[in-house]
């Protein structure tokens, strides 16, 4: 599938210990916080400084982001677990 046809985050919400995607097709992903510890433990300014493309959401301030393909395939939830 090309990035084209792929869906791609439109915005990003971090509340009630969760972050919450939406997607261009309109689905929300919500996935827990702690599954990011490098974004759990930034500030509320740092958590809401994010650049979006088409593959990753990218938070500038604290060098990491999220692979949107690991987060549309569910790939974050495994990696959590290992």
């Amino acid at each position: 599938m090309s990035v084209r046809q792929r869906a791609t985050a439109t915005s990003v919400s971090i509340h009630d210990g969760m972050i919450w995607v939406t997607l261009t097709d309109r689905r929300v992903i919500g996935m827990p916080l702690d599954f990011f510890p490098w974004l759990e433990r930034a500030t509320p300014e740092q958590q809401a400084r994010y650049e979006i493309s088409p593959i990753s959401i990218y938070w500038p301030d604290l060098e990491d982001g999220i692979d949107m393909e690991a987060l549309i395939l569910g790939h974050w939830a495994t990696a959590k677990q290992e």
